[in-house]
């Protein structure tokens, strides 16, 4: 392995190696000029030979630089090396440990711990989901624990900035298969919910000790994170209370639609938990993971006696199975260079109308090293549980009812549904009107591996709810092509900046590649700077105009208040001169989505703790760069 100890990499001075993955490589380096430590982390060199990395790498690390949240890890700089010929991310360096550590030392962690440390993820990922990221990789291994007590998440934006076909192609996952949802385990990008079930994972694991499901091989948790019922917390801890299990069965259901749908909704059951509220548990139909769900189409199913409501073992949903063994298997884990003995899942569980559980137990063949042989066992065994399930059940699907398989609804069903954002221009004026009309455009690319089916259509998703007045129609592009997207809305009534996420579903409801974002800034009309009126001259002379360089004030905290969580907001403001005498004002980094209006912004921090951060002016040619904190505005509230 390269190391990159001991030498420059930017402005930054390598210490040391903290550790490596499968995409990058984290060291600890020292900033001269500021004096202070950081994180650098280098993305691995065969992620820039990817179609459009630059672009999402810029994208994307513009986007979580602009992060300040007390409970994200702050990102500080992104750049390239041209030396190293190397990518890399800057963040704060935190004095602590991960929760993973943690973990791994046999800390027992108190209840009231770990609804602490699971609200703290959870405000950070709503705050995040309101800014249309999701992290895709929610664990104890990004989960850190500072030593005043902090908990902060880390490596958002990762699994945006690489490219996920790439790399599913290569054999490798976005996300960690102990902490994955279901859709994410069958090849779907995953959304705000699936970051909300790996939460949950981390949850479970806290106050039982253990993970829900485990497996010798990572295609084994897999696949039973997908259909093995969730083993009820309390067979592991009966002490828990019962807000906690109902929390725990929400949290982790098999199907998107059935858990939290915003990490807000999780918050609010958490802190009833702490309060000595009762909390609502999940619906019956939550346990099982849904065709809906799965965000495959299904054009037929046959007949099932009424009597028995199986949930995966009609003859479509066996076939079904079926192909997302083989996707899996020769999406993901085929093209490794390693043989991973593909389990069984050894229950099998079928609702009764009344959502009482029957599970039967199947014995398990002893698979062997060679993975074709395996797959051919698992085949067999499949052909074993319907068998087994129509003598049992006495129910066998009608025959006459079922189409001939055809080839095409085969292929549909192994597709790969993506899209990226290739332009994202910003909202044209800046500053809008109430209530005006505008419109705001974006080129996107299909990067999936099919058509973009019929039916597709764009649907609210996050954020604040701006009306739409039309939306994009969705074309049916070729895996490669391009198109433009055009959506017409009206600004909202009030001042404000404004964040909205729309999403690009298909018939099913499965989400297709990442949110659509709309950022809006609606305000009153910038006042023209006066000017002389212009007195006619004879012999009008040109002379330099003397322009002071350009200045800006400190920023000074308006108004403050405590939020809900904890956490102080501010809104503070500076005053520029010098310059042209217009002014464009940035916060952390000089981009569309950083910008603010009027010399006025927003903070967001931790309860006590002073806001870092830095403020850009530009006035013509000139830029102007503040750098420092601001304090915690009531220092006598803090012990």
């Amino acid at each position: 392995m390269r190391t990159l100890v001991g030498e420059t990499l930017g402005k930054y001075e390598v210490i040391e190696l903290l550790g490596s993955g499968g995409m990058a490589e984290v060291y600890k380096a020292y900033h001269p000029s500021l004096d202070r430590y950081v994180a650098v982390k280098v993305l691995h060199h065969f992620l820039a030979d990817e179609e459009n990395f630059l672009t999402r790498f810029q994208r994307e690390a513009k986007i979580i630089a602009s992060f300040r949240h007390p409970n994200i890890v702050q990102v500080y700089d992104f750049d390239y090396d041209a030396k190293h010929q190397a990518y890399y991310i800057v963040m704060e360096y935190l004095d602590g440990q991960s929760l993973k550590t943690v973990l791994q030392q046999g800390t027992s962690i108190p209840l009231e711990e770990a609804i602490h440390i699971v609200t703290s993820v959870a405000n950070a990922l709503q705050y995040a989901h309101r800014h249309g990221m999701v992290h895709r990789d929610v664990k104890p291994a990004n989960i850190i624990i500072t030593g005043d007590g902090q908990v902060v998440l880390s490596d958002f934006g990762i699994a945006k900035i690489v490219n996920t076909d790439t790399l599913t192609a290569s054999g490798a996952l976005i996300g960690t298969p102990a902490y994955m949802a279901p859709e994410q385990g069958i090849g779907q990008a995953g959304d705000e919910r699936s970051d909300i079930y790996s939460l949950g994972v981390v949850f479970y694991q806290l106050v039982t000790g253990s993970l829900p499901f485990e497996a010798d091989t990572p295609l084994g948790i897999v696949l039973k994170h997908i259909s093995c019922p969730l083993p009820p917390p309390t067979s592991l801890r009966p002490d828990l209370p019962p807000g906690v299990e109902a929390v725990l069965m929400k949290a982790l259901a098999k199907g998107p639609n059935n858990r939290y749908q915003t990490a807000q909704e999780l918050i609010a059951d958490l802190q009833k938990i702490s309060a000595g509220e009762p909390v609502a548990g999940p619906s019956p139909q939550a346990s099982a993971l849904s065709e809906a769900d799965l965000f495959l189409p299904v054009t037929h199913q046959p007949p099932i006696s009424t009597e028995h409501k199986p949930v995966w073992l009609s003859s479509g949903r066996i076939v079904l199975i079926l192909v997302l063994l083989v996707v899996i298997i020769s999406g993901g884990f085929l093209l490794q260079k390693r043989t991973w003995p593909i389990p069984f899942i050894t229950p099998l569980t079928t609702i009764s109308p009344t959502f009482s559980p029957t599970v039967t137990e199947f014995a398990t063949s002893t698979p062997t090293p060679d993975l074709t042989a395996t797959f051919a066992a698992n085949a067999t065994q499949f052909v074993g549980w319907i068998a087994t399930y129509e003598a049992t059940t006495g129910v066998t699907p009608t025959p006459s009812t079922t189409p001939t398989p055809d080839r095409t609804a085969t292929a549909v069903a192994a597709c790969v549904f993506d899209m990226t954002v290739i332009e994202d221009p910003p909202v044209w004026p800046a500053i809008l009107q109430p209530n005006q009309k505008f419109t705001k455009y974006w080129t996107v690319e299909n990067t999936g591996t099919c058509p973009w089916p019929a039916g597709a259509e764009v649907t609210f998703s996050s954020g604040y709810s701006i009306t739409a007045i039309t939306l994009p129609a969705i074309p049916p592009l070729q895996p490669g092509e391009t198109a433009e997207l055009q959506m017409t809305l009206r600004a909202p009534d009030q001042y404000a900046d404004y964040i909205a996420s729309w999403q690009i579903r298909d018939a099913n409801r499965g989400a297709i590649g990442e949110p659509l974002k709309v950022m809006c800034y609606v305000g009153p009309t910038p006042t023209p700077r006066p000017t002389d009126t212009p007195t006619p001259t004879p012999t009008p002379v040109a002379s330099p105009t003397p322009s002071e360089p350009l200045h800006f004030s400190v920023p000074t905290v308006v108004e403050w208040h405590t939020l809900p969580n904890g956490n102080w907001w501010a809104r503070a403001g500076i005053t520029a001169w010098g310059g042209t005498g217009e002014y464009r004002y940035y916060l952390n980094v000089i981009s569309d989505e950083t910008e603010f209006f009027n010399g006025t912004f927003e903070i967001e921090w931790g309860h006590c703790q002073a806001w870092w951060g830095s403020i850009y002016v530009v006035s013509g040619d000139e830029t102007a760069k503040w750098e420092g904190n601001i304090p915690y505005p009531d220092p006598s509230r803090c012990q």
